[in-house]
């Protein structure tokens, strides 16, 4: 989605919580707000430069708020209870590149593709009861939008977020991607086809465990806060175990759950059970 000579939501992501900063400066005045969560939206102006928003400054500055919900999510294995995912999708989620069901990776129920202005929920149907041609259009749309983003985040997870983790397997970036990845850095969305193909790639035989996407955004989240804790420490020691840690995650593409809970880290409670369910160490 691109708004020309606007305001663009591009994604939810991790920010440093000690220096980051809403982009927005609050109505009332005073200093910009701070994300002590860790979280923020990621919006692009027209000049094409990305900055950090809360979701409410975000909201405040899009033409149509409900956009902020359209967005790939890439903080949302860090939640407590985390949303649909692979291994919970009933098998006819998408249809892939062989003509069968597959499973879609990263659907959030709560993602809805933003109706068009003036169809409110009184609009749909025949207007007794509910529901009838409006709500199919409805859950077609989001059906498509949490297709789009599962395929959009996992060519990002792969080419840029987990690939620019130091020493981490080369093997994470894929050459057949390069094409796709340029053309989201440039802010165009993907094609039906596109995503038929990056979401094919991802549920592969040949695509290995911890290449799949719930994985790979395991590892990104783990270097995150990994990262985190090592700019925080003063102890010199504690840095070169949390560095052995951040290692072992990038040569290995996972952690087990002594490991996490020695670094002190908080993860999923399911945390790269895709990564090991394939191999133990």
């Amino acid at each position: 989605m691109t708004v020309p000579d606007g305001w663009t939501p591009v994604r939810k992501d991790f920010v440093d919580p000690a220096h980051t900063r809403c982009h927005a400066r609050s109505p009332l005045g005073g200093r910009h707000h701070g994300f002590p969560e860790g979280h923020a939206y990621i919006l692009r102006d027209a000049a094409g430069h990305e900055y950090p928003f809360g979701a409410d400054c975000a909201r405040a500055v899009l033409t149509e708020p409900s956009w902020l919900e359209t967005v790939p999510d890439y903080t949302e294995r860090d939640m407590p209870a985390a949303s649909a995912t692979a291994a919970s999708l009933p098998d006819d989620s998408f249809e892939g590149t062989d003509g069968t069901g597959g499973t879609d990776v990263g659907l959030r129920p709560a993602a809805r593709a933003p109706r068009a202005a003036g169809t409110g929920r009184g609009d749909r149907g025949s207007g007794q009861g509910g529901g009838g041609k409006g709500d199919a259009i409805d859950k077609e749309a989001a059906r498509k939008l949490a297709r789009r983003n599962a395929a959009t985040r996992y060519v990002v997870l792969r080419m840029e977020k987990v690939a620019g983790v130091p020493r981490v397997q080369p093997t994470v970036r894929f050459p057949a991607l390069d094409d796709i990845y340029r053309q989201i850095a440039r802010g165009e969305p993907l094609s039906d086809a596109q995503v038929t193909r990056v979401l094919g790639i991802e549920r592969s035989p040949s695509t290995p465990p911890r290449l799949k996407a719930e994985n790979l955004l395991d590892v990104y989240t783990a270097h995150v806060k990994l990262e985190r804790l090592i700019a925080e420490s003063n102890s010199v020691e504690n840095i070169r175990f949390l560095r052995g840690v951040h290692d072992w995650l990038a040569r290995h593409l996972v952690l087990s759950s002594a490991q996490i809970a020695a670094a002190g880290i908080v993860m999923h409670p399911h945390a790269f059970r895709t990564g090991l369910a394939a191999e133990r160490f």
